[in-house]
């Protein structure tokens, strides 16, 4: 039986997610074949190396991301195992929170006419 991941990994991996900076590294690590040098990194970046290594730091505690040098050359290379770990909380809003199954149809279609609204059913409601 798989153990449940500890809070703490949703709590780093959404927080790594959270900033755009973050982001941006991690599509260009993906257009990019799953591996970029450092320095290839800090240059998409117009701010300070030290920053940069924050946000590569911040990545890596979440498992987003190992690095291995080589010679000189520190390369980072994208894991996306730990996305499955956000997906799979993510995709727990598709289903029924009570009966584990796939939300019903009608359910589905109230939350897609507005998608912004949050709906409450009261039932036995007074007049």
């Amino acid at each position: 039986m798989e153990a449940a991941p500890n809070p703490d990994a949703y709590d780093l991996l959404f927080a790594a997610l959270a900033h755009p900076a973050r982001r941006r590294i991690l599509i260009s690590l993906n257009f990019a074949g799953g591996t970029m040098s450092a320095g290839q990194i800090a240059e998409l970046f117009g701010h300070a190396w030290p920053t940069t290594t924050r946000h590569l730091q911040a990545m890596e505690a979440a498992g987003l991301l190992r690095h291995e040098r080589v010679g000189r050359t520190r390369l980072y290379h994208l894991d996306t195992s730990k996305l499955a770990l956000g997906r799979g909380w993510l995709d727990w809003f598709e289903r029924d929170p009570v009966h584990g199954g796939p939300r019903r149809s009608n359910d589905l279609e109230r939350e897609n006419h507005d998608p912004g609204a949050v709906s409450i059913e009261h039932r036995g409601r007074r007049s």
